[in-house]
């Protein structure tokens, strides 16, 4: 595939409409209709370059960005049979910045770097230079980064609560599994446990405040908020905004799958030495139990399924599971130094 050396005017013009469309998503026809708009000339070449432009757009400070979009919409909004010949060259003069903004970011020094972990059990709080404090769950591991301009957070594993000191001139993110997470002064948990009860992807819930929820890669991000502020297509799967009261979680691709109530003090109840399950299988509850200590009970395969509801107390397992032939059809049943969580016979059943 020949790489042009300049985009026409009119090629450009081209290959930014498919792009925008693509992003938004095909109506009847169009995927075709691009499909064949690619066979001609260069222009698989032309679309190509004009995507790997935008990808890198994401980078781009604040106000870089907002002079892009204000000019798109502008753009988009002028009649049809009108070019929309402004278009490339804007992006063009803002080439330079796309290429060289990245790697400054990358390269500048942080003034503040710091990595925290805990391990099975232990819980952490940790008091940053900006006034900001973290409270780290059992087995958590985050990194911090501080530069003149922004704040970042790298949440590796577990789950943390953030009370962020308000800096309106240094916004704060936290970069999480497929997700992040952009404030400026706020309270808010951030859970990502893999292969636990809650799912492959990460879950976000605010105390106070608001947050800003979104794909982790820069340039994902940046593309649907420039899509969310043309208003061309939904976003609610890929960028919210989550005030006090307010809970989402993703699935492990990135995707926002669901956002409910939660009431204020629920948030991060682990700091109350306390874990809540909201219809969490059986096993998945006991693996939660055993991020804070050991745990000897074990759930026969039969139960598997099984679900349970509830606040529990962290440092009372064996009192969650005595409880537990009370709301499900199981029993208890020792085997040496385990206690096996086993389906209620017939018997058991009848009487």
């Amino acid at each position: 595939m020949k790489t042009p050396d300049a985009l026409r005017p009119e090629q450009a013009d081209s290959a930014e409409t498919w792009l925008l469309r693509q992003q938004a998503g095909f109506r009847a026809g169009q995927q075709q209709q691009f499909n064949h708009w690619l066979t001609q000339g260069d222009n698989a070449a032309a679309f190509a370059r004009t995507t790997a432009l935008w990808q890198q757009l994401g980078e781009l400070p604040e106000s870089e960005k907002l002079r892009l979009r204000q000019q798109v919409r502008r753009e988009l909004a002028a009649p049809a049979r009108r070019p929309r010949r402004l278009l490339w060259p804007a992006l063009a003069v803002l080439l330079l910045a796309v290429l060289i903004w990245p790697l400054w970011r990358q390269l500048a020094p942080a003034e503040f770097e710091q990595v925290y972990a805990t391990q099975r059990g232990e819980q952490r709080l940790i008091a940053l230079p900006d006034g900001s404090t973290l409270n780290l769950d059992a087995e958590t591991r985050l990194r911090v980064a501080y530069w003149p301009q922004h704040r970042e957070i790298w949440l590796e594993q577990g789950q943390a609560f953030f009370q962020v000191a308000h800096q309106a001139q240094r916004p704060l993110t936290v970069r999480s599994g497929t997700l992040r997470v952009t404030v400026l002064g706020t309270e808010f948990s951030v859970r990502y446990i893999p292969h636990s009860m809650s799912g492959e992807g990460v879950s976000v819930a605010v105390r106070s405040g608001a947050v800003r929820v979104g794909p982790q890669a820069g340039w994902r991000y940046g593309w649907w908020r420039l899509v969310n502020r043309l208003g061309i297509a939904r976003t609610d799967a890929h960028l919210r905004v989550l005030r006090a009261g307010q809970q989402s979680q993703s699935d492990g691709s990135g995707l926002l799958t669901g956002q409910s109530a939660i009431a204020p003090q629920a948030v991060a109840s682990w700091q109350q030495a306390r874990v809540s399950f909201d219809n969490t299988p059986l096993p998945l509850a006991l693996a939660e139990f055993a991020r804070y200590g050991s745990v000897h009970y074990q759930a026969d395969p039969r139960v598997a399924e099984l679900r349970i509801t509830g606040s529990f107390a962290l440092g009372r397992l064996d009192s969650f599971a005595r409880a537990l032939p009370a709301v499900l059809p199981v029993t208890l049943k020792k085997q040496g130094d385990t206690t096996l969580i086993v389906p209620r016979s017939t018997a058991e059943k009848k009487s």
